[in-house]
């Protein structure tokens, strides 16, 4: 071969390569989508039944949804729940308890040994059958909104008419959850008009991937985070693309889906920067806003939630009103520094922690990834969303400050919340916080970073950093759960 050949040949090649990353550049909505499915599978059936956070809690609560029952159906001795037939009762619970055995053997079982012992249950009698239903508390998601599950919810009623067992209508609503949730957010990647690399990252990072695979409310709401936060800085940039009655459906379900997501709504306030007209401002804040506005509150008091505070009451002495937030308001007004520096207190002596459970942990919080894992996924959440998205800099400071506002408004609520019904006044700091609730706020953080740095990475850049990101949290995230638990 010549020496002129052998140069065309290998700019073609290097014409060829480069065609494919353009391609895939310019695609992150596809990315996305196969990087969710495949990943997301994976962890769904690798991960043992119940063996994600309050899995069974939620269970209980989408059960009971797909029975029609919208709102807590049943109460005894103050614990919401649901009656269930005895069998389904009892499988549930026999996984419960050998999740916890498994937590407690600390490797010397697996779950291939506890499944054995499952399919080795014997089939219940005519007797055990007509035994009356029992009593299953929902052990805190009695507060959960049903948007939060309309996927599990229908493959509920789908399960249950085709008779599945416990395992199998468990696999059906996880795999409904995986691929509804995955749709929504790859809905949202591609109708954002910045920072779209960004929010195929923080989509795929571990704690997102595992919240999507398996029973969770999380996954709803930072499938639905994502997308109000894509259409309103749609709206904001480009005011012919946005739509105000697809706003106000997505801002609905991303407040009803959990109580701190209401701050949300201050996101109408990014597509009002090129209103000219103040009436026409408000008038789309109030049809965007107000749904949720109204409804989130009527919901908390329809449900009586209490986030499961009967935890913290059950063998101890503290006064009831401890976790009444009336209550816990009035001592507030009387000591306005207690709050902020038990919440002070929960940040800096958990950091680590947070930090953490911010990029994922899988299991019952149990399964940690390598730390080299976090400290890479860090460095790669703050480049990503570096790109120019403002002309003006008025502009760019006024969405600077209004994503600012959401981000520090949503951990204030969050750390409030827990600390009106979740924390005694006798702790010195906010108990109860998980980092995996604070991820659903990440992608207005990223516009926000976006805005205040206004830095245009080289080309192919954040497609290279979310891919490469994506890529290293999915494989360390299977990796984990597989060697811990088969």
């Amino acid at each position: 071969m010549s020496q002129a050949s052998a140069v065309q040949q290998l700019d073609a090649s290097q014409g060829a390569i480069s065609l494919i990353v353009t391609r895939i550049a310019s695609r992150p909505a596809i990315v996305f989508i196969v990087l969710s499915l495949t990943f997301g599978l994976i962890i769904l059936f690798a991960n043992p039944p119940l063996r994600g956070p309050d899995e069974i809690a939620h269970f209980l609560r989408i059960y009971s949804y797909a029975r029609g029952a919208l709102l807590p159906p049943s109460e005894i001795n103050g614990r919401k729940g649901i009656f269930l037939d005895r069998e389904l009762y009892d499988q549930l619970y026999f996984l419960k308890d050998a999740g916890e055995r498994f937590a407690r053997a600390e490797g010397q079982i697996r779950y291939g040994q506890i499944m054995a012992e499952y399919r080795s249950l014997a089939t219940p009698g005519a007797s055990a059958l007509e035994q009356p239903p029992v009593f299953a508390p929902f052990a805190g998601t009695e507060g959960y909104n049903a948007v939060a599950y309309i996927p599990y919810v229908v493959a509920a009623v789908i399960g249950r008419l085709l008779r599945l067992d416990l395992v199998g209508l468990l696999l059906l609503m996880r795999c409904f959850g995986l691929v509804a949730f995955t749709g929504v957010a790859a809905y949202a990647i591609a109708v954002t008009p910045a920072a779209k690399w960004a929010f195929v990252l923080i989509a795929l990072l571990p704690v997102s991937l595992y919240n999507r695979a398996v029973l969770s409310a999380d996954g709803a709401a930072l499938s639905y985070g994502l997308a109000i936060t894509a259409l309103c800085l749609r709206a904001g940039l480009q005011p012919v693309a946005g739509r105000v009655w697809e706003r106000s459906l997505w801002m609905t379900l991303c407040v009803l889906s959990k109580q701190p997501q209401i701050v949300f709504v201050l996101l109408e306030l990014v597509v009002g920067q090129l209103k000219k007209k103040r009436a026409e401002l408000w008038s789309s804040f109030a049809v965007v806003a107000l749904p949720g506005l109204i409804l989130s509150p009527l919901w908390v008091t329809a449900v009586s939630a209490d986030i499961a505070s009967w935890r913290l009451l059950e063998g101890r002495n503290y006064p009831p009103e401890y976790f009444d937030p009336l209550w816990k308001l009035s001592y507030m007004w009387q000591h306005p520094l207690h709050f902020p520096w038990a919440m002070w207190a929960a940040i800096t002596g958990w950091a680590g922690r947070l930090w953490q459970e911010l990029l994922g942990i899988a299991g019952w919080q149990d399964i940690l990834l390598p730390n080299w894992i976090y400290i890479v996924l860090t460095a790669l959440l703050l480049l990503a969303p570096l790109q120019r998205i403002q002309p003006s800099r008025a502009a760019r400071a006024r969405l600077a400050l209004i994503t600012a506002l959401i981000v520090v408004s949503y951990i204030i609520l969050v750390y409030l919340i827990f600390f009106l019904i979740y924390t005694p006044i006798d702790l010195p700091h906010v108990q109860g916080v998980i980092g995996r609730y604070f991820v659903i706020v990440l992608p207005v953080a990223a516009i926000c970073l976006a805005a205040m740095v206004n830095l245009e990475l080289p080309r192919g850049a954040p497609a290279a950093i979310a891919m490469i990101g994506s890529l290293l949290g999915g494989v360390a995230t299977v990796e984990a759960i597989l060697r811990t638990h088969w």
